[in-house]
């Protein structure tokens, strides 16, 4: 029993010294206990600025752990960080598919954007690698286009689809002050999307000059009540109609009216008498039409590369207008008519129409050494339309050449780009027609057969990420 209890105690004393001590009896011991332990230091409380650069990075180690394989927006579109192509149980893999040391980066960069700067001896226990670093995503496709561009018919300045309304009325609310009849009338017809509206605003217009030319003595014609439910219906929705009116001569006044007053549009006396002068102004409103931005190319030139077929077009290249919507549907309707009848297979495949209309494509046009010319079409115009935007950027632009895809040349140049399946974007190759070639040599010895674009365009060139 004696030697039962030494032993534990030898135990104990084993236990109680720790590693890396011998045991020599109770020396050990005492040297054991007469040390004193070292308390660690505490730990600073971090600023709401870390607190909150620490909450996003964790938000972002949960993403990426419930992502484990990020897909890019387009089909052919590659990332870095995405992991690599494998079976379905190795993309389930979240250690093969995040790369730590690259999101270790990023987790870096995030927190040095939410604003966390460490000062004075915060910044010595921050170690080096702790820097913030770039973070680069190789992606295979690019936006080939930002967006749709248009043109302003009344100034030079080139305007996004989604603003190009604002401001070609802002234009011609200037353009108002200078010319005030013909300008209203543009308004009339270019601000306003219901042409059944706009008819029905312009036909009771010219009935209110027609009535004051056939009865310049009758007061009740030369005055238009604002209250009127047909002003309300017709004319006081159309943006331009009242600006019409006034640059006819008509005057905003509130005349009294047996105690009343009443807002009205009132043509002045001296000038009802003027019936040459109304028709006129009937005449400038009927001719009038609207004034249509023009598509602008968005003319671009890339470097030689091997990724001229990856794109990754806008959205705006899928929008539809009201009239497009309506064609639309009258076509369904159409086309459950039809479905209705015994027809033929041959009947039915050239009945045959795509299912999505895109309203814009992007045509690129690769030269023989490497170069890319860029423009944005709509995608009803034609290969003819290619064939001139090619022939404007060329050094010889009279000089024949010819373009081809993979399915041929493109020889009809009335065919459309939506009937060619151009749409939404494609390449399209160049070379000089090589009949006209062999004469251009025979008739001058030599000919250069490497000049393509025009230098200016050279000089725009840019890489194409």
């Amino acid at each position: 029993m004696k030697k039962f209890f030494e032993q534990v105690k030898l135990d104990y004393k084993f236990k109680k010294a720790g590693g890396g001590h011998a045991l020599q009896g109770g020396s050990s011991t005492s040297s054991q206990q007469g040390s004193t332990p070292q308390t660690p230091a505490a730990r600073a409380v971090p600023s709401s600025d870390a607190q909150r650069a620490g909450q996003a990075a964790l938000e972002r180690f949960s993403s990426h752990e419930k992502n484990t394989v990020k897909h890019p927006k387009s089909a052919t579109a590659t990332w870095k960080h995405s992991g690599q192509a494998g079976s379905s149980s190795q993309s389930s893999d979240v250690g093969n598919a995040l790369n730590l040391e690259q999101l270790q980066r990023e987790v870096r960069q995030e927190m040095s954007t939410e604003g966390v700067y460490l000062k004075g001896a915060e910044m010595e226990n921050v170690p080096p690698s702790a820097a913030a670093e770039p973070t680069e995503v190789d992606c295979s496709t690019v936006l080939a286009n930002e967006g749709v561009y248009f043109s302003c018919p009344l100034c030079p300045a080139t305007v996004l689809q989604s603003e190009i309304h604002e401001h070609l009325s802002a234009c011609l609310d200037k353009h108002y002050l200078e010319e005030a009849l013909s300008t209203s009338c543009s308004m009339i017809y270019s601000l306003n999307k219901d042409k059944d509206k706009v008819k029905a605003c312009v036909d009771l217009l010219c009935r209110y000059l027609d009535n004051i030319c056939k009865n310049p003595d009758e007061e009740k014609f030369q005055k238009i009540k604002k209250s009127n439910k047909i002003f309300q219906e017709r004319v006081a929705p159309i943006r331009g109609a009242v600006q019409f009116l006034l640059a006819c001569g008509f005057e905003d006044k509130v005349p009294s009216v047996e105690d009343s007053e009443e807002k009205c549009f009132v043509m002045p006396k001296e000038k009802c008498s003027d019936c040459e002068q109304f028709k006129l102004y009937k005449e400038v409103l009927l001719s009038s039409e609207a004034l249509k931005p023009k598509l602008d190319r968005c003319l671009k030139v890339y470097k030689p590369t091997s990724r001229a077929s990856h794109f990754e077009v806008p959205s705006d290249f899928f929008n539809k207008t009201s009239e497009e919507i309506k064609k639309d549907q009258i076509d369904r309707t159409e086309e459950l008519e039809r479905s209705c009848q015994l027809r033929t297979r041959a009947m039915r495949e050239a009945e045959k129409r795509p299912t999505k209309i895109y309203r814009f494509t992007l045509i690129r046009v690769r030269f023989p050494d490497g170069f890319i010319l860029q423009g944005t079409f709509y995608s009803r115009e034609k290969v003819r339309d290619v064939f001139e935007f090619v022939r404007q950027s060329l050094v010889s632009d009279w000089q024949p050449f010819v373009l081809f895809e993979t399915t041929g040349q493109l020889k009809d140049e009335n065919s459309s780009l939506m009937d060619l399946r151009l749409v939404p974007a494609a390449v399209v190759n160049f070379k000089w027609d090589p009949t006209i070639m062999k004469d251009i040599l025979a008739a001058q010895g030599q000919v250069d057969e490497n000049v393509y674009l025009k230098p200016e365009l050279l000089q725009l060139v840019q890489e194409l990420r």
